[in-house]
């Protein structure tokens, strides 16, 4: 028998395996990016199965073996109202970026922050939580240049200062860009990504430049 761990999380994906068996892949508070399978969570009465979906936060607990981690209790600690389909594809954008950036068991508390606080502004503000939450994502993982370094040299200034409030998390502060702007943003961070992305990634804005910048 393993230890039993807590852990605090954010379900990045779920795979249904097995007859009624659930494996998910979370962004832990205390251990980074992990692999984690639930039993018989599919199965009718089970308490666990309703809170084991992707985009959930949640504290759970898992006992450590030697096939990997067990979850055997889950409590919800939030709930993101991502039923509107812009904030459903948003949210899904971002749990795609960080599948394909971390790295496996390697703890970034600040970004785990971050992550809630882009689920909730997905909630809120949509249309602009991708962008925002790519450039924080960047800065955190040290990909990030400064505002003020040549590979933003075509930016304006309101372009750096967009860059640098998003950088530091000040979503709220941040004004309104074109969509020309955006587009210019998406493929400057779509370049940088291309480069600790894992593998392609697969659907929105930043996402499609990331795909074409890997082409090149």
């Amino acid at each position: 028998m393993g230890n039993t761990i807590s852990l605090e999380a954010i379900i990045l994906n779920t795979h249904d395996v097995g007859e009624a068996d659930r494996f998910c892949i979370l962004f832990t508070k205390e251990r980074g990016k992990i692999a984690a399978r639930a039993r018989s969570v599919r199965k009718l009465g089970s308490k666990m199965g309703g809170s084991l979906l992707p985009m959930q936060h949640v504290k759970l607990q898992a006992r450590e073996g030697s096939a990997g981690f067990m979850i055997s209790d889950v409590q919800k600690v939030s709930t993101f109202d991502c039923r509107d389909i812009s904030a459903f594809l948003s949210a899904q954008q971002g749990m795609e970026l960080l599948l394909n950036t971390l790295h496996d068991e390697e703890p970034m508390k600040d970004l785990f922050e971050a992550t809630l606080h882009f689920l909730q502004r997905c909630s809120d503000h949509p249309e602009h939580a991708v962008l925002p939450f790519t450039i924080r994502l960047l800065k955190i993982l040290g990909m990030l240049p400064d505002a003020e370094n040549a590979y933003f040299s075509n930016c304006s200034s309101a372009q750096k200062t967009f860059l640098t409030l998003s950088s530091l998390e000040k979503w709220d502060q941040l004004a309104e860009l074109s969509d020309q702007e955006r587009k210019l943003f998406s493929g400057l961070c779509a370049t940088l990504l291309s480069e600790i992305s894992s593998r392609p990634l697969k659907a929105g804005t930043v996402i499609n430049d990331v795909r074409s910048a890997s082409a090149l």
